[in-house]
């Protein structure tokens, strides 16, 4: 909301104070000379207005009201016999806003920067700020001295033009990076290291760069101490060029031998020091480093290890030696934990709890002191989350077996009595009965359970957020809410309950649209005038409006926030995208030993402001070292986002490709087809898509002649839905949640598919994919994720002519490639079935199915991370097709394999291996492929 001016808001006092004196009595508000669109919002928010005499109070709030809207600057009211009457003062707005001698940055960087944009309300404080951001940008950039002038040219009474000048003089580069301090070598290997930065332009960025790179040079170098202090600058007299001096203290290089070493290994040691990244200032760098080993050997349960370290002078100037001397001693096992004293479960409860809860060398079954005694801390917080509130360690007590590499703990507890919770009541709760709200809570007198405590004040809030009490608040949350008798045997809870108002629409304003319609902003919302307002209302139309595109920023609030009205108005404030896209991309693949691809695409998200969307995609694959022929594919898309005045998408795509979908027989499909679709969102994760009607001609020949000559065209019209339920954590690399895809297809000649004397194409298919992704764990402090996917079709033919029935090729079920079973080569007779399952000889027409058909398949992938972004895979793949009529010999196949993922914001780049399982004679073993994506 914006400020309102100071004088502004003495006219509000002003009109208040004469508003309430008695010579003021009820009357009628005249709305005669506001406009329209003003008056019909103002209905809205106070019902009568312009009818019903209005109270004092009323006509005050619509002061407040009107002057926080952006095209007013001034509003007032006054008696005029019978009726208050309303005066104000428009603001003034930009006109335009020209930008000029801004060489060195972008249209959109200074239009970006500088905010103010035309139609915007005329401020000069927000032009001086604007003038600033873009001076700062500068010199963020090296131009130490640039200016921003900025003309204010006044064009009416309510229009200014603004005209923003930059005068950028000349930018600031490095010349030189000197390093100071009394190690040379040092000095002359640091100044090569940086040499990189020389002639960059001066920024705040460069020389945060330049220290970075400083210090991870002397990190790794092992300078553990080294200290970079500065820059200090020199200017060269136009200040054109900079020389930048920095300081070097505690210069001396650190050399590290390990002495003792049995059980682990060098390399172990080293990353528990992590020597890369370590950095002290502490003068004793052996003992430091010394106990760090100590602790990594204790963790991994040699209780009984030594270190000593001494500190030497190196062979060289500036060389400091640590020797570390390890005895490691035995790793301990823990030979039993005894549990004595007085508690009311097994001894084996206790015993889990601590394993479970000190760390996973202890629960591997080796002695650590440090977490063993978490893990009691841990028993305690358990016992007491039961309601066993006075529980204790009595004591503890460790016995070593007599070679010194076994122990024995034991452990004396005292549960004490639990606390029984005897009434649960509510105070403050108006608007629902104690009973409602206990099972709201589902906490009933019983024995106390700390831990649900917390869960049903969340229930609790969440049950009044969610019916309208949006500021609700438990007024005794953080203490009393528990008390308990002088035993603390029994307990009372009571939940204090501040209701606050039932928080209704009572309108809403859109600030920020510039260029989007405002009745695209209000369509995504969830809410509308009159309805209650909800936190999940409010965070499904946040999200709605972000998944359009058309916005880079969206917030939403209520005015009267922390006030007693319960209908507010409803704050909706955006910052608009760029509504042109432009897409280029390229890349290659394995597949066929080597193929290029490529693609240009460029879309416009909203055209006019109204959310309809156009877009254009040529798409491009060339196999260099087999096929040679330019595969393509073109794209024309149409959106239509609000059909029938609703939330029902509707796309129109016309696609014309063609491509190699036979390697072998090197046969080309070409393909023209037209695609009406309807789509809507029924919630965040649910996705529901209904092509009402396609339509494909799909033209099918050889490449070269004798090895595929059946030139035919076939028609392809088909009807039919998707549904699509989305709950991963992420679109791109998930490692929890659930995707699940159902599709169904109905085709016939009713449709448009071919039908002829001699064939004839209906059926309806269907197929259902569902994928789970598990964390089963971490490694290296990332997730181990085991991803499953489960794929099952059914496919039927439905014509009654006797060559009726539906294309295999193009709609049949086919395993085989990344996306189905790997180690089998997709678009090639490596795939199953192939033309020889099916019974088509070489110069044979595809295989036709006249019956049914069913297929099931599982991927099942262990992913685990390796280092970084660097992560593998091992996977198996499965499946299975059957046709109705047809024999297979081995109706079922599969592989395994393993594969490496480089982790992307877009999705991995994945490089698998995979081998069949069932190989058949003159089947290729193995194949690799490399992609982007995975399932």
């Amino acid at each position: 909301m914006r400020n309102i001016p100071l004088r502004s808001l003495i006219l509000i006092f002003a009109s208040s104070f004469i508003l309430s004196t008695p010579a003021f009595a009820k009357k009628v508000l005249s709305m005669a000379n506001i406009p329209p669109e003003v008056q019909e919002d103002l209905e809205k928010r106070f019902p009568g207005i312009g009818k019903d005499r209005m109270t004092l109070d009323q006509v005050d709030n619509v002061i407040r009201y009107l002057q926080m809207r952006p095209q007013f600057e001034m509003v007032r009211v006054y008696d005029e016999d019978r009726t208050y009457k309303l005066e104000f003062l428009t603001t003034k707005k930009i006109s335009k806003v020209q930008f000029l001698n801004f060489a060195s940055l972008s249209a959109s960087e200074v239009e970006s920067v500088f905010e103010v944009k035309a139609g915007d309300v005329f401020d000069q404080q927000s032009l001086i700020e604007g003038g600033e951001r873009l001076r700062q940008i500068y010199r963020s950039r090296g131009f130490l001295n640039a200016s921003i002038d900025i003309e204010m040219p006044p064009e009416s009474e309510s229009l200014v033009g603004v005209l923003v000048r930059a005068t950028e003089n000349r930018q600031t580069h490095i010349r030189n990076i000197i390093l100071q301090s009394a190690n040379e070598d040092l000095n002359r290997s640091m100044a090569k290291e940086l040499s990189s930065f020389l002639n960059d332009a001066y920024t705040d960025n460069i020389v945060g760069a330049i220290q970075k790179d400083a210090r991870e040079f002397l990190r790794k170098n092992r300078y553990v101490r080294a200290d970079i202090i500065g820059p200090e600058m020199q200017y060269s007299s136009d200040e054109g060029e900079v020389t930048l001096y920095f300081r070097l203290e505690r210069t001396e290089k650190y050399v590290f031998d390990y002495l003792g070493i049995r059980f682990l290994k060098d390399r172990d040691i080293k990353d528990a020091l992590d020597l890369d990244n370590f950095y002290t200032a502490n003068p004793s760098v052996a003992t430091e480093l010394a106990q760090k080993i100590r602790n990594y050997y204790l963790a991994q349960g040699h209780a009984r290890v030594e270190v000593k370290a001494e500190e030497t002078e190196g062979r060289r100037p500036f060389e400091r030696k640590v020797a570390f001397t390890i005895d490691e001693g035995p790793r301990i096992k823990i030979e039993e934990i005894s549990i004595k004293g007085r508690f009311s479960r097994k001894e084996d409860y206790y015993v889990r709890q601590i394993r479970e809860h000190s760390s996973d060398i202890v629960n591997s079954g080796f002695y650590n002191k440090d977490d063993i005694d978490v893990g009691l801390k841990n028993l305690v917080l358990q016992m007491q989350n039961n309601g066993y509130l006075q529980a204790k360690i009595l004591s503890t007590r460790t016995q070593y077996n007599k070679d010194k590499d076994k122990v024995s703990l034991f452990v004396n507890i005292d549960e004490g009595p639990q606390t029984i919770v005897e009434s649960v009541t509510f105070n403050g709760n108006q608007s629902y009965s104690t009973e409602e709200l206990l099972n709201v809570v589902r906490i009933r007198p019983g024995p106390l359970r700390l831990n649900q405590i917390e869960t049903a004040i969340a229930r609790l809030k969440e049950f009044y957020a969610e019916n309208g009490y949006i500021e609700m608040i438990l007024l005794n949350e953080k203490q009393d809410l528990v008390t308990y008798d002088e035993t603390t045997t029994k307990a009372s809870m009571q939940f204090k309950i501040f209701e606050g108002p039932k928080v209704s629409v009572a309108s809403i304003v859109i600030e920020g649209n510039t260029f989007t319609k405002e009745y695209v902003i209000r369509k995504e919302l969830e809410f509308d005038t009159g309805d209650i307002l909800t936190p999940s209302k409010t965070e499904e139309s946040i999200a709605r409006l972000q998944r359009t595109g058309f916005f880079g920023s969206v917030d939403i609030r209520t005015v009267e926030a922390k006030s007693n009205t319960a209908a507010r108005t409803v704050l909706i404030k955006v910052t608009e995208r760029d509504p042109g896209v432009f897409t280029l991309g390229g890349g290659a693949t394995n597949e066929r030993t080597l193929t290029l691809r490529g693609y240009i695409g460029v879309s416009y998200r909203n055209l006019l402001g109204t959310g309809r969307g156009v877009s254009l995609r040529l798409q491009g694959n060339y196999n260099v070292t087999d096929i040679r022929y330019p595969e393509s594919r073109v794209v024309l898309g149409y959106l239509e986002p609000y059909i029938f005045d609703t939330r029902i998408r509707g796309r129109l795509n016309l696609t014309r490709s063609a491509s190699i979908t036979d390697y072998d027989k090197k046969k080309v499909s070409q393909v023209n087809a037209s695609t009406v679709s309807l789509e809507q969102d029924f919630t965040s994760h649910i996705l529901g898509t209904w092509d009402v009607w396609s339509l494909a001609t799909i033209r099918d020949y050889g490449l070269d002649s004798g090895i595929y000559n059946n030139d035919q065209t076939q028609v392809i019209g088909a009807t039919g839905p998707t549904l699509d339920l989305d709950f991963r954590d992420s679109p791109f690399n998930p490692t929890r949640g659930t995707f699940t895809r159902w599709s169904a297809e109905y085709s016939s000649p009713a449709l448009g598919s071919t039908s002829t004397n001699d064939y004839e194409i209906e059926y309806w298919r269907t197929t259902l994919n569902f994928t789970h992704y598990w964390n089963v764990g971490r490694l290296q402090r990332q997730p181990v994720v085991w991803a499953n996917q489960l794929r099952g079709g059914y496919l039927k033919s439905l014509s009654t002519r006797a060559n009726g029935g539906v294309p295999w090729d193009k709609k049949g079920f086919t395993l085989g490639g990344l996306s189905t079973v790997r180690g089998f080569q997709a678009g090639t007779q490596d795939v199953f079935p192939n033309d020889a399952d099916l019974g088509v000889g070489p110069n044979q027409p595809p295989y036709t199915l006249k019956t049914e058909s069913t297929m099931y398949m599982i991927k099942s992938e262990l992913r685990l991370p390796v280092y970084g972004n660097l992560g593998g895979a091992l996977f198996y793949d499965g499946g299975s097709v059957q046709i109705e009529g047809v024999e297979f010999a081995d109706s079922y196949r599969d592989s395994v394999g393993f594969g490496f993922r480089y982790n992307t914001p877009v999705g991995p780049v994945s490089f698998d291996v995979a081998w069949k399982l069932d190989m058949r004679p003159g089947e290729a073993p193995l194949y690799y492929y490399l992609s982007v994506g995975t399932f």
